[in-house]
């Protein structure tokens, strides 16, 4: 994501690189609501987690080439503006994260991906604040293993 600040922290926004939600990631159902199980904010296990992912397609232009450099993240090529952030500490299991939001890691299929979603049905705009508010709870994970 990109990073701002000292200690850095995400920038917050709709977009990638950002700390937010697209629609995308999580359309709003029929009444604007975030449901939970429809998707939700992208997040990988570990730097280890996102190398593996750029092995199956994962876009090398996402995560910052000093990483490739370090030798922790092979063909990463992004800009030096990204940073990778860390939330939480612990097994990359399915769990409550924060006030409405939960850990939905993808499982057998995809162990290193999962997604930041809704713990329960809410407006949407009420999931996105909730996404926002964990801002200050994203460390800088670049030192990590």
């Amino acid at each position: 994501m990109k990073s701002e600040g000292e200690p850095p922290r995400p920038v917050i926004g709709d977009t990638a690189t950002k700390l937010g939600v697209r629609e995308r990631d999580l359309a709003p159902d029929a009444h604007g609501d975030a449901v939970p199980g429809l998707g939700g904010v992208s997040v990988f296990s570990s730097i280890a987690g996102i190398g593996r992912r750029l092995q199956l397609g994962f876009p090398p232009s996402m995560v910052p080439s000093r990483l490739h450099n370090a030798g922790k993240v092979i063909g990463a090529n992004g800009p030096e503006s990204l940073r990778v952030f860390r939330l939480g500490e612990g097994e990359y299991e399915r769990g409550f994260i924060a006030t409405n939001l939960e850990l939905v890691p993808d499982g057998d299929e995809s162990p290193d991906h999962g997604t930041i979603q809704p713990a329960r049905v809410m407006a949407f705009d009420d999931f996105r604040k909730a996404i926002v508010n964990t801002r200050k709870f994203w460390v800088d994970g670049e030192d990590d293993a």
